[in-house]
């Protein structure tokens, strides 16, 4: 049987994260599961108690959070033989969606005993990798949001609120993208690029996406999407349709430069960066993941 490191962020989720840790610790005990329990204390502490868990010989890496909590753990076991793996356990869990664990706590402890694996892409940009998606522009205006904390509001329904509470004041800047066919100029009110389908708790942005085809799936909303007019469209992302309007331009490619006139956030799986100058590259299969049972 695999020994496993459970990584959990106590704060994932306003506390579902460290809710979940008595019911896993019993059913593991029940297994007879060798394990241990880590609890971040800080931003990116994630990252180095990952590290020092695949350089203890821990076999299964297990982010217990949301998918800030996973980037943090991928970061953290990147170029060893550890394999990623996660509980539902914070806002978004886009991630854990994407590869089939349950939602419920005793079907995705079983799922992570089963221990059944897929090696899927890894995409990096600003020398940060990740795994499902990364986004540029207004949605990271609004994951930004998110993070600084909106009181009553998770998953789903805090993103809602922090799109509608972002809309008005965000201002685009020009820039130009190169897909693989040469730059070009634009001036996006975002850009994704993903290798899973959806960010922010189930908006599909780039529904085609493949986890591990080797290409990411880029969407550009250009700016010249009226606010009144991204409003009435918004709820075409929860159905994988905004692709579908005459403002998102969809790409597949193995690789994206973008250059922004001015630094911009982007959100990457819940952690938020900056930069203006932005080179992504993908490793086909470059990650492997333990998967639902179904998955």
């Amino acid at each position: 049987m695999k020994s496993y490191k459970l990584i959990v962020n106590p704060i994932a989720g306003n506390g579902k994260a460290k809710s979940l840790v008595p019911v896993i610790e019993k059913i593991f005990r029940t297994k007879g599961v060798e394990y241990e329990i880590y609890r971040t204390r800080g931003k990116s502490d994630g990252i180095e108690a990952a590290a020092k868990a695949a350089g203890d010989g821990f076999e299964v890496i297990v982010a217990i959070g949301g998918d800030g909590t996973v980037n943090e753990v991928l970061n953290g076991i990147v170029g060893t033989d550890a394999i990623l793996a996660t509980i539902h356990g914070g806002k978004g869990n886009d991630f854990a969606t994407a590869v089939g664990m349950p939602r419920q706590i005793e079907p995705a402890c079983l799922s992570l005993l089963a221990a059944q694996t897929r090696k899927i892409d890894l995409g990096r940009v600003l020398d940060r990798y990740f795994i499902n998606s990364v986004g540029v522009g207004f949605d990271a205006a609004v994951a930004h949001r998110v993070n600084n904390g909106i009181k009553y509001f998770k998953g789903v329904s805090a993103y809602t609120y922090a799109f509608f509470e972002t809309l008005f004041s965000y201002r685009s800047v020009e820039a130009v993208i190169d897909t693989g066919n040469g730059p070009i100029k634009v001036k996006p009110l975002l850009v994704a690029v993903g290798i899973g389908q959806a960010y922010g708790g189930g908006m599909k942005i780039v529904p085609d996406a493949i986890l591990d085809d080797g290409f990411f799936d880029v969407c550009i909303l250009s700016d010249s999407l009226s606010r009144p007019s991204l409003i009435y469209h918004f709820p075409k992302v929860f159905f994988g349709k905004l692709k579908n309007i005459e403002q998102a331009a969809m790409y597949r490619t193995r690789e994206v430069k973008l250059d922004l006139d001015e630094p911009r956030y982007l959100h990457m799986e819940g952690e938020i960066l900056y930069g203006d100058k932005m080179h992504f590259t993908i490793q086909h299969k470059g990650m492997t993941v333990l998967t639902g049972h179904n998955n």
